[in-house]
């Protein structure tokens, strides 16, 4: 329980207040579960108001809503209103949002019965739903019907595939059926939230089940590409493993669907980095791997690349990619030992132009093939006598 100490010292000011507090969702989930635990999400019947009277510092991140960010001990921490909704007009919002002071209630609205167990203080647990049987179980159940839970925001679907693929739980009978009647729902929520949830799901330790469940219950038939890809889910999870990224994801997707990462992107409404990172990766994948090759893949993609390299060409390239990078005479074109301005001096009849890029690049690929070595006067020699490419 030490991780909790800080967050029981948070709860311990509310309740000193007259409020009621609690741990609850993921962090509680996982302490049970025994996996490592991340962000600590606080629940109490102190209206955002009367927590701003409690605490020093506070960020009103989502007062509408009921939720304020609590600056505490050098620490954050989101605490929320004990709340009641209404209908999910836009399937993603609540209409209203009614604060109660009964966390039987808050928990009433929460997904699954895994995330829906509360935590005082003392240790003791909230579990109206009886999550924590269904984490013996390793199984997920929906809070309540899972058609109405579905209905309200269909994303749950997604999620439980998340944590399917996370946690190698088990859907139950209920919520998989509701998934595969209505699956079509998912296509309703913003591509950018399925995103997240896919990015969550490619990293899970179980992704091979979940991409399974994805093609068994017919979720990808709302998601952009792959419902027009059909053979597209039988192939991941045929290949498919723990990733790293969603880049990684997007670059594998995309050869074996042979779409361009660029349709992967704008169909999945993706960030620059996501998009750069999974060019890079299928650029390379597409050519043997050598000096050049290595030299021309950010480290920090090293991993993937290996990864991918083995699920695409079913071999493995790690020990002969961490040789060749540590062998690269040069790690970026910083440190290549001539620069355009020496061009430009070397050849001052010449106008500027493209030439001196193309030069550069070049001399660059032949330093790091080692036909030539990184000296300002030995790569002189080299330009002037013409070059070899």
């Amino acid at each position: 329980m030490k991780i909790f100490e800080k967050a029981f010292r948070v709860i311990q000011q509310l309740e000193q207040h007259g409020y009621e507090a609690y741990l609850v969702g993921g962090a509680v989930r996982d302490y049970l579960i025994g996996k490592a635990v991340g962000d600590l999400d606080i629940a109490t019947s102190a209206t955002p108001d009367q927590v701003i009277k409690v605490f020093d510092k506070v960020i009103p991140i989502g007062i509408e809503h009921g939720t304020v960010l609590v600056r505490f001990e050098q620490e954050s921490f989101e605490i929320t209103t004990f709340r009641i909704e209404g209908a999910y007009s836009d399937y993603r919002h609540p209409d209203s949002v009614n604060f109660v002071t009964d966390v039987t209630a808050d928990l009433a609205r929460r997904d699954y019965t895994v995330n829906a167990i509360a935590m005082a203080r003392t240790g003791e647990l909230v579990d109206p739903f009886d999550g924590r049987s269904a984490i013996e179980k390793k199984e997920l159940v929906t809070v309540g019907k899972a058609f109405d839970r579905f209905q309200e925001d269909p994303l749950r679907m997604m999620r439980g595939v998340r944590f399917v693929s996370q946690l190698g739980y088990k859907l139950d009978h209920d919520a998989r059926k509701v998934m595969e009647d209505q699956r079509l729902w998912l296509a309703r929520i913003a591509i950018e939230r399925v995103a997240i949830e896919m990015e969550k799901l490619c990293r899970g330790k179980h992704v091979k089940t979940a991409v399974q469940l994805l093609q068994d219950t017919g979720l990808w038939k709302a998601m952009p590409i792959f419902r027009n890809h059909p053979e597209l889910m039988g192939e991941l999870s045929n290949k498919i493993v723990p990733l790293g990224s969603l880049a990684e994801w997007i670059a594998l997707c995309s050869l074996l669907s042979t779409r361009p990462v660029l349709d992967w992107v704008k169909e999945w409404k993706l960030s620059n980095a996501v998009k750069q990172d999974a060019q890079n990766l299928v650029r390379l994948l597409q050519s043997d791997m050598d000096a050049w090759v290595v030299y021309q893949l950010p480290d920090h993609l090293d991993t993937g690349y290996c990864r991918l390299v083995k699920i695409y060409k079913e071999i493995d390239i790690q020990d002969e990619l961490s040789t060749l990078r540590d062998s690269l005479p040069i790690r970026n074109s910083s440190e290549l030992a001539i620069s355009g301005s020496d061009l430009i001096s070397w050849f001052p009849e010449r106008k500027k132009g493209s030439w001196i890029r193309d030069l550069l690049l070049a001399a660059e690929k032949a330093v790091v093939e080692n036909r030539v070595p990184n000296d300002k006067e030995q790569l002189k020699e080299w330009v002037y006598n013409g070059h070899d490419t």
